[in-house]
């Protein structure tokens, strides 16, 4: 996933970062890794910490990135590892981060939910989001919230599915 991701992100990073005065071309190609970076590390924390419903919220239900909580604190993080590592203005760096951070997050979603498009899908993202975890445990998690785990022993599985119909 964090391949797609840089890529998304090197697509949408033109305007905002390569044309921008206030990012020295040296840096260009770091500031865009670290806005995949930024994104990435910050949804795994989120994941990581809990809150995977409002990451997969996120990309399941298509919503216009720009109005999330989520992206604006993954734009925060950002916002603040350019302006230390790069000496980035605040104001520019707050500037890159409203344009490119929610662009990326929209075109990821948009990737995420094309059934035409096989490089990744929702469950692709959450399970490269959850590391060790992968998707078994995205599964066990949705179905717990859902009610699934039928015999209450921390999974969704085939004796789960059996006692639905007993």
């Amino acid at each position: 996933m964090l391949d797609q991701l840089m890529q998304i992100v090197q697509q949408n990073a033109q305007s905002s970062i390569v044309e921008n005065d206030n990012v020295p071309n040296q840096y260009n190609e770091a500031v865009m890794q670290e806005a995949g970076t930024s994104i990435f590390s910050g949804l795994q924390n989120m994941m990581n910490s809990g809150n995977m419903d409002q990451v997969s919220s996120l990309f399941s239900n298509g919503n216009n990135a720009g109005d999330s909580n989520i992206v604006n604190q993954l734009s925060g993080n950002f916002i603040d590892s350019i302006t230390q590592k790069f000496g980035i203005d605040k104001g520019a760096a707050s500037g890159i981060a409203a344009s490119l951070i929610p662009q990326v997050i929209n075109s990821l979603t948009k990737k995420a939910n094309d059934p035409n498009d096989n490089s990744i899908g929702l469950s692709g993202i959450l399970s490269s989001l959850q590391g060790n975890g992968g998707i078994s445990n995205t599964i066990n998690s949705v179905g717990g919230m859902l009610g699934l785990d039928k015999d209450k022993d921390g999974d969704v599985d085939l004796n789960d599915i059996t006692k639905m119909f007993s």
